[in-house]
């Protein structure tokens, strides 16, 4: 089995830290390491650098060779521009399909903490195994600890097997990131996994999925591979790339695929997607004895403050009076304070900034 992590994205919700130059999966603002540093680090535990493949957009290839020098410069898949996940998700297909054909795949992403890291890389070897076995999409997902807005939720159904520990369940059912009063009706109803976004396929069975229900971008697709490891390669991909659909994964596959090519397991790894936001960010981190989270290396003075998030860098003094449950994110160019329960506002914010203040995002 093979690993794409896809770590493109511009990171929105996680201003000031993360910009377009420098979106918040390459900023080693936790204890000296990124979001992808973790990552790569915890599939280092199972896997080679060799069977490690990097989605990224073309500018930030420098942040993954500096990051993770050992993943082969043919394995960092770079989008010319950005296209979504649709044409991510099958211009990674496709590549690793041209050098190991019919392999599974497991699809990653760069934004997650996870607490229990055997748990997780156990699971994913099961997902590989049943999907190597069976040709089904097999994910690996979590229980929800909290009626999630921000992810998608899927509804368990029937036993279909088994690998090691983990029983392998079939999805009756997808709701994608529902309406709050929803979202409370499923987490109180039960037999409901939060969707992860962590998926195991067969290249050559995804790309059949591609063909038969986006048959414009699959040839496009066979294209660029055919070109890929030329010096063809980025002519052709620039100019056939510019031409795809923007489109979602879930959307444009995943809706349309019938239940019975889709599987589940339900791994108790302590999976968090911290990316939402900086509350959730803040969430994942706090311990009975750790309620304040101080990250970046700055110093700090609280008085009668507590549970706040502060992130800030070396060399610099951050002082909190009678403030609690707030965030302070502090820059060379910005700052950002803010309750911690309205963080998800901070993609407003940076919309707002891209329209009036543009410099202070990129």
């Amino acid at each position: 089995m093979k690993v794409v992590i896809f770590c493109g994205g511009y990171g929105t919700r996680f201003w000031p830290i993360s910009r377009k130059s420098t979106p918040k999966q390459f900023v080693p603002f936790l204890n000296g390491k990124s979001f992808f540093q973790l990552t790569y680090q915890r599939f280092r535990k199972q896997f080679a650098p060799e069977e490690i493949f990097v989605s990224t957009e073309e500018n930030y290839t420098s942040f993954i060779r500096k990051q993770a020098p050992e993943v082969p410069r043919h394995n960092i898949i770079s989008e010319p521009e950005r296209k979504d996940l649709l044409a991510a998700c099958g211009l990674a297909t496709a590549v690793v399909n041209k050098y190991f054909p019919g392999e599974s795949v497991l699809i990653s992403w760069a934004k997650h903490l996870i607490a229990r890291e055997s748990v997780f890389l156990d699971a994913v070897m099961a997902a590989g195994d049943f999907a190597d076995k069976t040709g089904l999409i097999v994910s690996v997902d979590s229980k929800p600890s909290y009626p999630s807005v921000h992810n998608g939720w899927v509804r368990l159904g029937k036993k279909i097997g088994r690998i090691n520990e983990f029983n392998i369940l079939q999805i009756e059912k997808h709701v994608e990131k529902p309406e709050k009063e929803l979202a409370e009706k499923l987490f109180k109803e039960g037999g409901w996994l939060i969707n992860t976004g962590y998926r195991v396929w067969k290249t050559d069975v995804m790309l059949s999925h591609y063909k038969k229900f986006q048959p414009k971008m699959y040839d496009s697709l066979m294209e660029i591979v055919e070109a890929w490891g030329t010096k063809k390669q980025d002519k052709v991909l620039k100019e056939i790339y510019h031409t795809l659909d923007k489109d979602s994964v879930e959307y444009g596959i995943f809706e349309k695929l019938p239940g019975d090519v889709r599987a589940t397991i339900a791994a108790d790894m302590g999976w968090e997607d911290v990316g939402i936001s900086w509350e959730l960010f803040y969430k994942s981190l706090i311990t009975p004895k750790r309620k304040s989270i101080i990250e970046g290396g700055c110093e700090t003075q609280l008085i009668d403050s507590e549970n706040n998030l502060i992130i800030g860098s070396k060399g610099k003094m951050i002082a909190v009076i009678g403030l609690s449950d707030i965030a302070v994110i502090d820059t060379a160019d910005g700052l950002l304070v803010c309750k911690l329960d309205q963080t998800q506002k901070v993609k407003d914010l940076y919309a707002n900034l891209e329209h009036y203040y543009k410099e202070y995002t990129k």
